[in-house]
Parts: C-alpha cells; sequence; structure tokens
C-alpha cells in the first residue's frame, strides 16, 4: 500500500506543473476575438448560444471559423434591431 502511494505520489510530480505561468502575450492572443468595423459598442461578456435544425447547422459549419462568427453576429444584430429594437420604438 505504502509502495502504490509513493509511486502514485511521484508520478504526479511529473504529470503536472506545479507552478503554471500564463504570460500576457499568451492571454491575450488566447481571448482574442474576430474584430469588426461596423460594431459601435462593447460585445457582451457573456456568449448567446441556441441549437439549430441539422441542415441550418450543417451550412454554418461549411464556414471558417472567422467567416461563421461574423455572418451569425451580423445576421443576428440586424434582426434584433429589426424585430425586436425598432419595434419597441414604434409602439
Amino acid at each position: 500500500m505504502a509502495m502504490m502511494v509513493y509511486i502514485t505520489h511521484y508520478l504526479s510530480l511529473f504529470m503536472s506543473n506545479p507552478n503554471p505561468v500564463q504570460t500576457q502575450q499568451f492571454k491575450d492572443q488566447q481571448y482574442q476575438g474576430y474584430i469588426e468595423d461596423w460594431l459601435n459598442e462593447p460585445l457582451a461578456k457573456q456568449v448567446t448560444g441556441v441549437k439549430l435544425p441539422e441542415s441550418i447547422h450543417e451550412a454554418l459549419r461549411s464556414l471558417s471559423p472567422e467567416e461563421r462568427v461574423k455572418y451569425l453576429r451580423r445576421v443576428i444584430c440586424l434582426s434584433v434591431k429589426r424585430d425586436l429594437i425598432d419595434q419597441k420604438r414604434c409602439r
């Protein structure tokens, strides 16, 4: 039993980094989003996600990740402004 504890402890010393360091450069590139010139306000901190029909999902997945994000952001923003924000002003 003591041998098993020793081996587990010994292996854990080599399997994990006890002092991990993430440089500021790494953090900056890790969370870098896709920049769009037409946005005139900061992006929300929380992500909005929704499940889609398979055919729509496949069509979106055919785009590159950057194209997909920019496309979805554009069509969602336009639709919400048209259907929700502008309608409230007209009521």
